[in-house]
């Protein structure tokens, strides 16, 4: 069924879910159990990546059915879930060059357009290219056959699919949307920035150059906003406790931005019940609830104790 829900009974519904989010406090217990099971799907499942699927498909379980629940709002949620096929994009592509890692699957049937049957056997680019025709990665193979660009494409095409969902909303509706993913993409573009600066050594110009395309590529025809941002989160970043002596590192700065935008968008879901605020953000805090349960699932596997896992999870009550 589809088209069957107004806007006010998806906010009303959004608003319901909100308390259904782990809080700190939550996610100290879970941390601190190291042998109780995060969900009872998947108790008696010793393998991790077999637990994280179980997890990310009960944590979208309410999402699924919301997806098509109102036409203006569909692309919104079917972009949110294909944040996470985009992984499953790359995870076929990097198969069929022969490359090995976790065969992590993130199940948002019935809305995928890849079936995890791809990671059976062997499959050549000429398998996957005919499945991406006509849909939002139909880019990713053209005119390459590096797969390193392709990944890059892959995670340009997701972004750009999220940009774009605001098309059916109302003027109003299109500005708040484009409010609250252009500062998205000002903390994606800066870690950008961070990575290429400190991790492989480019230079300014080149990296700028880069970021310029980065933009380009996601239709953003004006940057100011975009720009207010990264020059807020780079002065925000400097006048941020180094914690120690020694500089942060990378990865240290990309928590304390990532952070950030959770406590940012999380202001947001109050801000007016009856706009696109609460839809956006509640789907932003469940994308962080569900990377935060990996790395608890990700934390005991490896033994860490639970104040190291606590170190790196995003929620309120951080900074």
């Amino acid at each position: 069924m589809r088209d069957y829900a107004d806007e006010a009974y998806l906010h009303a519904r959004i608003y319901a879910m909100r308390s259904r989010l782990l809080s700190l406090r939550d996610y100290i217990s879970l941390a601190g159990s190291q042998h109780e099971p995060l969900s009872d799907g998947i108790a008696g499942v010793s393998d991790p990546v077999a637990a994280e699927e179980i997890i990310f498909r009960e944590q979208i379980a309410d999402i699924i059915p919301l997806a098509e629940a109102n036409r203006i709002y569909a692309p919104l949620f079917l972009a949110f879930l294909r944040q996470f096929e985009a992984l499953n994009a790359k995870l076929v592509l990097a198969k069929a060059f022969g490359l090995k890692g976790l065969e992590q699957w993130f199940d948002i049937r019935p809305y995928a357009i890849l079936e995890r049957s791809l990671l059976r056997g062997t499959i050549s680019l000429n398998d996957i290219r005919p499945l991406l025709t006509g849909t939002y990665l139909s880019e990713v193979l053209e005119g390459t056959e590096n797969y390193g660009q392709m990944e890059i494409r892959v995670d340009l095409c997701a972004a750009r699919n999220l940009y774009s969902a605001s098309a059916l909303f109302s003027c109003e509706g299109k500005i708040d949307f484009q409010k609250l993913t252009e500062r998205r993409i000002a903390v994606t573009s800066t870690i950008l920035y961070l990575r290429l600066k400190k991790n492989y050594k480019w230079d300014d110009g080149k990296i700028r150059s880069f970021l310029k395309g980065y933009h380009d590529a996601l239709g953003i025809r004006d940057w100011t906003q975009v720009k207010i941002v990264e020059e807020m989160l780079y002065r925000l970043l400097k006048e941020a406790p180094a914690g120690g002596a020694q500089e942060r590192s990378v990865v240290d700065e990309e928590y304390y931005l990532e952070q950030y935008y959770y406590n940012w968008i999380s202001s947001m879901f109050h801000r007016d019940f009856h706009s696109i605020f609460s839809l956006v953000a509640y789907l932003w805090l469940l994308f962080y609830q569900i990377r935060n349960l990996f790395k608890i699932i990700e934390g005991r596997r490896f033994g860490f104790s639970p104040e190291r896992i606590i170190s790196r999870i995003i929620c309120e009550g951080k900074y």
